[in-house]
């Protein structure tokens, strides 16, 4: 993987010296990052932190550490495992290339304590299920919310699974998460989740208000703007990064007319594409474009100079005018710096105290600033200086530093103030360049957005560019951080707040209430995952749909069948038509498939639920979920089908039974998807399955010899032959 080789295990060595030279192998790859882009130039193994070496959010602090002012006050994981911890993500970002780490390391550090708990050292060889249990149970009671307990017990699975691959553990074992899954939970606690998660009317009303009126401040618009594209299409304010100046693109719909799309970069793996536009924001996202254009257009100006003059010093009227080597005064190098001298200190004093100091206590600088930094701090005299006397007094102290120069500062300058990822807004993927601050729509230099804390902080100077519609600021601009003075503040909306994520939450909803199916919402949302968890459709609109959705349901009864749902009672048949023959007071369940009307009042499921086999299964034409699990139901009988076509082949008993058994389900698996695909059914008319006529009372009532099997084979006539199955299986593409 782009040069890097992949660690070997020794087969004659243990755990323990596996796990040394595993280390070993981590420690020479993790320099290798650097010329992939996927650590920044700097990075050392012996940093608490390598958030600032282009791994976002990877910090070895111990788990539950309290957030400390001081970095001297928090608490970090301990060796031995500290570095087993940091091999890891060498692994995992430098090797695999994964662009998030958070729930590897999360997992690091519970198992780190849970490995003391229960062994009493921090040997990470001696890691056991009982272990990996009990960083469970750490993970449950510090994530309650969610199902992010759930997430990070599925990365540690993955950190086993890499130990038991790599030889680390002393004593090999396989283990599952016993961590499950949370339910929506009860009518109540769903309605206080949408309260928390969905935007409140007051919250758009406030923006839409503000977004409309003659906005002045570029504060405002940023702020504004940005909430437009996050309500003009789902998507994250991370995207916002990589939004470019000419992002829109128009194409032509089904009716000829032009449909607005923009070039989007969506994060979590889904990578470059182009969104369609909620219909009716697409006069909001021209002016949000109209109104940015020309309040970032310098700065984009700027990046394309920074970008192609790499060896000059930014230029600005403080430059003194003398070449890029040509030995600087203290007066000169705080005006080039812009920094402003007091009365009552040196500028020799305020370049060491306000610059040079402050650089030096970064922990990630590039070799080249560090080569720079270090000569300079060498070069420091430190003595009292010498005296220098004019009328016979004391006009000023010479001291014998080490010469400063513009090429220097220039160096020192873009390390300070330029983003590490420089000059492209976001780290490469896979070796995928992204989009350049010289392109962006929000690029802005740093330190020219008003000063929005509360409290005061140092002024940034402007020598470099960033990202305004970053998370930090546009959060804090819709009031989630009370250090800021947010919008709703400055324009007298009192108690107003919103969260960024809100957005995403409140389209993903309305997606769902137009009918959309879960993987084209996914699609337009950017992920690669099912995000059934942003749909917060209220149970009286989801029972209203269920009424719309099937034609043949009975509309007399609304009332009364939406207090059953509400009260979480089953649908029976006597309240639907026309679905089945037969008694009409059994009860409807569903599958993962469709619904199912036997009673299992009167006798568990004689199928063993083998839905396939089964007469009592019905598809509903138009429920585009239950449609994709046939498709996988499919995929997995069509897998199984070869391997047994495979066993067949080599004569192993009982393959051709096996293979007929499941060559069966496949047809009529395959059937099914192709009866629910064919454009001569409404939505929702029902499709039923045929029934095989096994149960397991049938099939123990012929083993005893009590019915003859052949009879049973009589009554499903309609089915192929192998021979015949095999035929048509054949032309089967899943």
């Amino acid at each position: 993987m782009n040069g890097i080789i992949d660690f070997k295990p020794q087969s004659h060595l243990k755990a323990v010296a596996q796990l040394d030279a595993f280390i070993t192998w981590a420690k020479a790859t993790l320099p290798k990052g650097v010329p992939n882009k996927r650590v920044h130039a700097g990075i050392r193994w012996d940093m608490d932190s390598w958030h600032q070496s282009g791994i976002v959010s990877c910090a070895f602090t111990a788990h539950g550490s309290i957030r400390k002012s001081r970095a001297t006050d928090r608490q970090y994981m301990q060796p031995p495992f500290i570095d087993f911890a940091k091999a890891l993500i060498v692994y995992y970002r430098v090797f695999l290339g994964k662009q998030s780490i958070r729930h590897w390391i999360t997992s690091a550090k519970v198992l780190e304590v849970s490995l003391v708990e229960l062994s009493g050292t921090r040997d990470v060889t001696r890691i056991s299920p009982a272990i990996c249990n009990r960083a469970c149970e750490h993970l449950k009671n510090y994530y309650t919310e969610g199902n992010v307990a759930y997430s990070m017990s599925k990365s540690l699975e993955q950190i086993v699974k890499l130990m038991r691959d790599k030889e680390l553990l002393a004593t090999p074992f396989r283990w599952s998460s016993p961590l499950q899954l949370k339910h929506p939970g009860t009518l109540k606690e769903q309605k206080k989740n949408r309260n928390k998660k969905m935007p409140s009317r007051e919250s758009i009303l406030a923006l839409g208000e503000l977004f409309n009126n003659a906005l002045a401040s570029p504060l405002d618009i940023i702020t504004t703007s940005a909430c437009v594209f996050l309500l003009s299409q789902p998507s994250r304010i991370g995207e916002l990064v990589d939004v470019e100046r000419d992002c829109v693109v128009f194409k032509e719909d089904v009716d000829g007319g032009q449909r607005m799309f923009l070039r989007w970069y969506a994060e979590k793996g889904f990578g470059a594409t182009v969104k369609p536009v909620v219909t009716g924001m697409e006069s909001s996202v021209e002016r949000a474009i109209k109104l940015l254009v020309p309040i970032t257009d310098e700065a984009r100006k700027y990046a394309a100079w920074l970008e192609d003059h790499p060896d000059e010093y930014p230029p600005h009227a403080g430059v003194p005018l003398k070449g890029p080597d040509a030995p600087l005064s203290y007066d000169e190098v705080c005006a080039a710096l812009k920094m402003k001298v007091n009365v009552s200190s040196s500028p020799r004093g305020a370049f060491k105290t306000l610059f040079l100091d402050p650089l030096a206590r970064y922990k990630a600088l590039s070799p080249e600033a560090q080569v720079v930094l270090d000569e300079i701090r060498e070069g420091w005299d430190t003595s009292g200086g010498k005296r220098i006397y004019t009328n016979g007094r004391i006009h000023h102290y010479q001291f014998n530093d080490h010469v400063i120069t513009l090429r220097q500062l220039n160096i020192l300058v873009r390390e300070k103030y330029l983003p590490k990822n420089f000059p492209y807004t976001s780290p490469a993927v896979d070796g995928k360049k992204r989009v350049k601050y010289r392109d962006a729509l929000f690029t802005v230099r740093t330190g020219s957005l008003p000063n929005e804390a509360k409290s005061y902080i140092s002024v940034k100077h402007d020598f470099g560019v960033e990202i305004a519609a970053n998370h930090t600021r546009i959060a804090g601009q819709l009031g989630v951080d009370s250090h800021t003075q947010d919008i709703f503040e400055r324009h007298g909306y009192k108690g107003i707040k919103v969260n960024t994520h809100a957005f995403r939450h409140e389209l993903n909803t309305e997606m769902h209430r137009a009918g959309l199916s879960q993987l084209l919402i996914d699609a337009f949302s950017g992920r690669t995952a099912m995000g059934s968890v942003y749909n917060h459709e209220t149970v009286e609109e989801r029972t209203q749909r269920v009424a719309n959705y099937h034609p043949k349901t009975k509309h007399s009864n609304e009332s009364q069948r939406l207090e059953k749902v509400k009260t979480n009672q089953p649908l029976s048949l006597s309240d639907v038509t026309d679905l089945h023959e037969g008694d009409q007071d059994l009860v409807i369940h569903q599958t993962n498939v469709g619904i199912c009307i036997h009673n299992f009042a009167s006798e568990p499921c004689p199928k063993m639920g083998a839905c396939l086999t089964c007469g009592k299964l019905g598809c509903v034409k138009g429920d585009d979920v239950k449609l994709a699990n046939l498709k996988e139901e499919c995929k997995d009988l069509k897998r199984r089908y070869d391997k047994a076509r495979d066993a067949q082949s080599r004569d192993i008993f009982g393959a051709s039974e096996w293979a007929k058994k499941v060559g069966i389900d496949l047809y009529k698996c395959d059937a099914l998807i192709r009866t629910l695909e064919s454009p001569e059914l409404e939505n929702g008319d029902i499709v039923w399955n045929v029934d095989n006529g096994w149960t397991l009372t049938n099939n123990a009532a012929a083993m005893a010899g009590l019915i003859d099997a052949k009879e049973i084979e009589a009554k499903n006539e309609q089915l192929p032959s192998l021979d015949d199955l095999s035929a048509m299986l054949d032309e089967i593409e899943v």
